[in-house]
């Protein structure tokens, strides 16, 4: 991934993530700008978009991301993925 602007959200998002699965945007980005993300992957239902896998309380979690105009990071949601968590955590 070349060079971005800044990693965007949209905060009522982020709100409904912290309510209903306890991960935040804000946890996301510190992850990915310590380049501390498990695995980059395309999205295979957006062609648009790609996924970046990362270990949020102790689970293996998808968050799909596009780039926009203007170079920036636009996080979209985050799920948890028992598919990658058995393919990473064993």
């Amino acid at each position: 991934m070349g060079y971005t602007n800044m990693i965007i959200w949209d905060d009522e998002k982020d709100l409904k993530l912290q309510v209903e699965r306890n991960i935040s945007f804000s946890q996301i980005s510190e992850i990915i700008l310590k380049k501390e993300y498990i695995d980059l992957l395309e999205n295979p239902s957006r062609s648009n978009q790609q996924i970046f896998v990362v270990k949020l309380n102790d689970y293996i979690h998808c968050v799909p991301f596009l780039i926009d105009d203007d170079s920036n990071i636009v996080l979209k949601t985050a799920y948890p993925s028992r598919k990658l968590n058995k393919k990473y955590m064993g």
